[in-house]
């Protein structure tokens, strides 16, 4: 006797109620399956759900890398005691603002 004909003798055995919930059952089953199965946003990453890297970061380079990172912080913190150092300047308070902001 295969699987499938044992399950129907057993539910041709039991309460209504139980069919029910046996039946409830199998649908979140069949819908978690079909969910697994599902390859739209699965095989997407959280980054590209969201819509993509965004494109003030392109320009910058590559952030992942640790020297690269550094050398844009450093080049923005050059930036701002520059334009505080000169005449013209005016300045907004923090010097994290300037770099930062």
């Amino acid at each position: 006797m295969t699987a499938r004909e044992q399950l129907i003798q057993e539910i041709e055995q039991v309460s209504d109620s139980l069919v029910e919930e046996v039946l409830d059952f199998l649908l979140f089953i069949k819908g978690r399956q079909a969910q697994k199965n599902s390859t739209s946003d699965d095989e997407k990453s959280i980054l590209e759900r969201m819509g993509g890297i965004p494109q003030h970061l392109l320009c910058v380079g590559n952030l992942s890398d640790r020297d690269v990172r550094r050398a844009v912080i450093a080049s923005r913190i050059q930036q701002s005691h520059q334009q505080e150092s000169s005449p013209s300047s005016s300045r907004r308070g923090s010097p994290y603002f300037q770099v930062w902001g």
